[in-house]
């Protein structure tokens, strides 16, 4: 953990009273729309396949983003956007369910947000974007680095495409779009499987190795730290139009991932090899424009919880 005194002061933005939620129920939505609420903002969530829990001071709005009618209803009477969806759309394949999620959902979203007048949309978007396991990675990964969906991988290679949409509504239609890209994102729901390194079945600990057969090293997020990244970016005027890396405090290796499982249970660590290769993220475009400061090492967070 770092020093408290480090953790910014996030304030509600004054020129944004309502902001609707795309995707409440997901990871991130959850743990947003609390403190949404504590900061003084009005909150709509767009409920869709799943029952969006009540809270004082929070409008539950049915729709989907694949019913364009439905979004044109919900973002009216809202000064910020936050989309946030990172599951699968319907359809009878892979490629047709991410790109129902990446491409047609967003297209919706964003050609109803043209007809109002927006402070924010925040694009919630991934690392592997930048194609993070797919090449050597020399120094940390920052937003000037090339855009690379992977071809076996339709939700990275989708992310792609929505968030050059994105930028290109901003461009063409004045969209107040901020991308916000993150990591893998920690929460409760990942200390079952703790990232595929903890085999209850089996009674064995994974030990993920990179592509040249080393532990791999990787930087992921703990959802507390992601929320903060969001709230900066409604705060922050000067956000607009730009992309940001939103990583944790620090990257960490599977050797230590797996040092503090096997101090937890006991059981024996097994290698596992992949085709990946190791990386780190930048985040000091985000400290430096947003005040953006990481809070959670997310191996300090699962020692505790475990």
């Amino acid at each position: 953990m770092l020093n408290q005194q480090d953790k910014p002061k996030i304030q509600k933005n004054q020129n944004i009273n309502k902001v609707l939620i795309v995707g409440p129920n997901g990871n991130i939505g959850k743990y947003l729309i609390p403190e949404l609420l504590k900061l003084g903002y009005q909150v709509r969530a767009l409920e869709y396949r799943s029952k969006v829990e009540e809270r004082e001071g929070l409008e539950i709005f049915k729709g989907n983003t694949l019913d364009a009618e439905s979004l044109k209803k919900a973002v009216d009477g809202v000064d910020a956007v936050c989309h946030l969806i990172r599951a699968t759309g319907p359809g009878d394949t892979p490629c047709e369910k991410w790109f129902n999620c990446c491409i047609r959902g967003a297209v919706n979203l964003l050609e109803a947000a043209k007809e109002v007048k927006l402070v924010r949309f925040i694009a919630g978007s991934a690392d592997n974007v930048l194609g993070i396991t797919l090449k050597q990675q020399y120094g940390s990964i920052n937003e000037n680095h090339p855009k690379c969906g992977r071809a076996t991988d339709y939700y990275s290679l989708f992310k792609v495409i929505e968030e050059e949409l994105c930028r290109q509504y901003y461009l063409r239609h004045k969209i107040p779009v901020v991308i916000t890209r993150f990591g893998l994102i920690w929460t409760e729901n990942f200390l079952e499987g703790v990232i595929g390194a903890l085999d209850r079945k089996n009674k064995k600990i994974i030990k993920k190795l990179d592509i040249n057969g080393k532990p791999l090293i990787r930087q992921d997020n703990h959802v507390d730290d992601v929320v903060q990244g969001i709230l900066l970016a409604l705060e922050k005027d000067e956000a607009v139009g730009q992309d940001f890396n939103i990583g944790g405090p620090a990257p960490y290796s599977t050797s230590e991932l797996c040092n503090i499982l096997s101090e937890k249970y006991g059981w024996s660590v097994v290698e596992q090899k992949s085709d990946w290769y190791s990386w780190t993220l930048d985040s000091s475009k985000a400290r430096s424009v947003l005040g953006y400061r990481p809070q959670v090492n997310v191996l300090d967070w699962l020692r505790d919880k475990i």
